[in-house]
């Protein structure tokens, strides 16, 4: 028996996982009902107002559900589950508003729950936060997920899919690459819960605002610098969903390699720049296959790379599909490279000692395609050593 699938790329908004993380009151419920409301009507939706939110309670004309408790959640994603067909013909997407709210709620449950299988146990000792659930050592954190997580997959395949907001902080974090320091828009949930849901979906988007702050002079002078005392004023700001951010100063990431790196807050914006992504990639798909067309005929091809810069070579690998063939050819009549088996830690120091402005760059181009340089794999992490080589 052979195995073997080929992927296709579907044009529909509704068959991608969504989160869009922001600050409270900067719009991000507004946006994603927006969305819902332009591309799948008042019946292609629901949006879960979870736990104490009240973002709804200001929007006019959104299709909604309170959702208290995380019971409720469950009789509401079981009730779609089991009457898709008959009671929920159009609806395509159910929007948890918001993650972190409904984690909230979980947590209580799961701590409820074990408290409940564990009463009746010898010296057993209720708890009283998730860290005593299933023994600790974070296995509560896990039980929160699949309590989550499981409802979410039975969604999906009942055919409705899960968007999801969830509020946003900055958090100091150590660069693994340079040891510098620096600070970044996440999510104000645990990191472990926001990494496990963050894999799950297709796009993250960060809504934040972008301020220009200018010092203006007061008029006054220090007495004791003899200067003119000056105070920070915002001049201009304006609300923006950021996908990709080179600096890793915003912890958002996308699957689709042609997504542009930011846009204003509005609905409109955000469905042309997810479709746009979706075309980006069909027309990156398009390439894929003249490349494994172009590799048949590869013995005919120049010899050029012979001569050429080897860093020039993998930046045309990336861009070209032409020169991807030609290396292919190259590679097949020398000998297969070797690469340490501490890939990742070889790379970390090499780009820490590296002096060239353009190769560090470039090497941040090929991270970017992965988010950041712990979800590269190991074809990733060949390329990078083989650039920096």
């Amino acid at each position: 028996m052979a195995f073997g699938k080929r992927s296709t790329i579907s044009d529909n908004l509704y068959d991608y996982s969504i989160m869009i993380c922001g600050e409270s009151g900067v719009g991000k419920t507004t946006v994603i009902s927006e969305l819902c409301e332009k591309e799948f009507g008042e019946d292609g939706y629901l949006l879960l107002n979870t736990g104490d939110e009240e973002g709804v309670s200001a929007i006019e004309g959104v299709t909604y559900e309170d959702v208290p408790t995380y019971k409720k959640f469950v009789e509401i994603s079981n009730d779609i589950i089991k009457n898709k067909d008959t009671d929920y013909p159009n609806l395509k997407v159910v929007i948890i508003d918001t993650l972190d709210q409904l984690i909230d709620c979980t947590e209580k449950q799961a701590i409820d729950d074990w408290n409940r299988e564990n009463m009746s146990n010898k010296n057993f000792k209720p708890a009283k936060t998730l860290n005593s659930v299933q023994g600790g050592f974070g296995a509560g954190y896990d039980v929160v997920f699949n309590m989550i997580y499981d409802k979410v997959r039975a969604l999906g395949k009942a055919g409705v899919k899960v968007w999801y907001t969830c509020h946003s902080k900055t958090k100091d974090i150590i660069d693994p690459v340079s040891s510098a320091a620096y600070t970044t828009l996440t999510s104000n949930m645990a990191q472990r819960y926001f990494n496990d849901f963050k894999t799950k979906v297709h796009v993250v988007g960060v809504a934040c605002v972008d301020r220009s702050i200018e010092a203006e002079g007061t008029g006054r002078t220090n007495i004791i610098s003899h200067k003119e005392i000056t105070v920070n004023k915002v001049k201009d700001e304006k609300r923006k969903i950021v996908f990709r951010d080179d600096s890793y100063s915003v912890d958002s990431k996308s699957r689709f390699a042609g997504i542009v790196n930011e846009i204003p807050l509005d609905a409109d914006e955000l469905i042309k720049a997810l479709k746009d992504a979706i075309k980006n990639s069909k027309k990156n798909d398009s390439v894929g296959s003249k490349k494994t067309t172009s590799k048949k005929t590869a013995p005919i091809k120049e010899e050029k790379p012979v001569e050429s810069d080897p860093i020039e070579d993998d930046i045309d690998d990336i861009d070209t599909p032409v020169e991807t063939t030609v290396e292919t050819t190259v590679e097949e009549t020398t000998e297969t490279p070797t690469y340490p088996d501490d890939l990742d830690a070889v790379i970390r120091k090499m780009y820490k000692e590296c002096k060239d402005a353009e190769l560090k760059a470039s090497v941040k181009n090929v991270i970017a395609e992965y988010g950041k340089l712990n979800d590269v794999d190991d074809d990733g992490l060949k390329r990078i050593y083989d650039m920096m080589n």
